[in-house]
Order: C-alpha cells, then structure tokens, then sequence
C-alpha cells in the first residue's frame, strides 16, 4: 500500500514540476491584468498564488512555499496597485518562482541564493518598520489586539490556529510573535519549542504569550513577556510590544 501511495505521490509531483513554468506564466498575465486594471485579476491572482502556496507545502518544497507566503502576504497588504512600481515588485516574486521551476526537479538543491533575494524583496515591496505575527483564535481579541498593535505603525499578519501560524512562522520572517496561549488546534507553547529547535529565520523571534494560565514554561523557550488579560493589558500589549521592537531596531 506505501509502494503504491509512494508511485502515485511521485507521479503528482512529477506532474506539478512539468507544469509549474506555466503556471508561473500565468502569474505573470495576472500581474500584468492586475496593473491593466481588468476586473478580477487582483483576485484571480490571490487564488493563484494560494494554490500553489498548498501544492508547495504538499510536497515538500519548502522554498516554494516561502515564497507563495511572502507574496500572499505582498498582496494582503494592500501594495499592490494598478501602477508600474508596485506590478514590478510583483513581477519579482514571480521572477523567483521561475528561478525555481527552472531546477526544482534536481535533488538537494539549495535555494540559498534565492531566501536571501526574497528576504530583500520583502524589505523592498513591504516597507514597513516591523511585521508582527498576531496568533488569537477569538475574533474580539483579535481585532482589539490588531486595534492596540496597529498604533505602533506596524504591519500585522493575523491568524486564528496554531497549525497554520506554525507553517507561517517557518517561511516567513517576523519582527515580533504576539500569541495567545491557548488555541483550538496546537497548544502556543508547543509551537514556540517547534520554533526554537527549527533552523528558520524566526528561531531567535521575540514572543509575547497572553494567558491567564500560571503553569510554568520552560527557560530554554525564550517567551519574553506572559500578559494577563485583565484591566492593564491594553496599556501592557502597547508598552512591551514597543520597547521589544525599539530593541529589534536598535
């Protein structure tokens, strides 16, 4: 039964990795719709990108899947608009996936070159002075966490389930992770250990853990501040948050 899981799950792979230079041929007409104005594209673009983010993460190429979570993360902010500037930083995330179409199919490859370019594109396309991952399955909390946030003139990427934030965390870099303890799916301290024993760029992130659970958590996880939800934390999330990313940026 593995045999033959194994075939057919070598046989897709194959498939994608023959289509994936026209799939990114396709991206490109996008972005250029998208500049044109037609209406449609910006969202025919979106579901792309996305599409491709999950066939990258279901085979395993992590560096594409890098670069699909940056490049969704481009397009949710707001960056890009029907003018050449922005369609050219868009064109460059599809310049990288062409870059790895063209020798994905070759085993042990490494795509150093290509992370530090997109690590670039990222500072270039979102400019803003720090990105915070906010990880807070209520939706109340979440838009009064983002409310507090917000103020400090950063960029806020939100999600509400730990599996999810977890495969962000391992592609996308952050200047600050702002988590509530308990989540529907993974428990936040396990995901920080995942976090801590990866080789990503978000290994030495700083964490702010909101909880009211006292249990202990362990030294070697680094969680720079626990805050309560009581009466001060609006005050508290405002205070740490900031002097963590003055630090950052010193």
């Amino acid at each position: 039964m593995n045999v033959e899981f194994n075939t057919l799950r070598k046989q897709l792979r194959d498939e994608f990795v023959a289509e994936f230079p026209e799939r990114c041929d396709s991206l490109e007409e996008c972005v250029l719709a998208v500049e044109a104005g037609r209406e449609g594209a910006f969202d025919d673009l979106y579901r792309r990108v996305h599409n491709l983010k999950g066939t990258g993460s279901q085979f395993g190429l992590s560096i594409l899947t890098s670069i699909c979570h940056q490049f969704e993360s481009f397009l949710s902010s707001g960056n890009l608009k029907t003018d050449q500037l922005s369609a050219s930083y868009a064109l460059s995330y599809v310049d990288l996936l062409k870059r790895v179409s063209e020798n994905v199919g070759q085993e042990g490859l490494s795509f150093i070159e290509i992370e530090h370019e997109l690590e670039e594109l990222r500072k270039s396309s979102m400019p803003e002075h720090a990105t915070i991952l906010l990880i807070e399955p209520s939706p109340s909390r979440r838009k009064l966490c983002q409310g507090v946030l917000a103020q400090l003139g950063v960029r806020i990427v939100m999600q509400e389930r730990g599996m999810a934030a977890l495969e962000q965390m391992l592609h996308e870099p952050f200047d600050l992770i702002v988590a509530a303890r308990e989540l529907p799916d993974l428990n936040t301290v396990a995901i920080i250990a995942a976090l801590r024993e990866s080789n990503c760029r978000n290994k030495h992130t700083p964490v702010i853990l909101v909880t009211s659970n006292v249990t202990p958590i362990p030294d070697y996880l680094i969680i720079n501040a626990v805050l309560a939800r009581d009466a001060q934390f609006i005050p508290n999330l405002a205070k740490v948050a900031n002097e963590i990313l003055q630090q950052q940026h010193k």
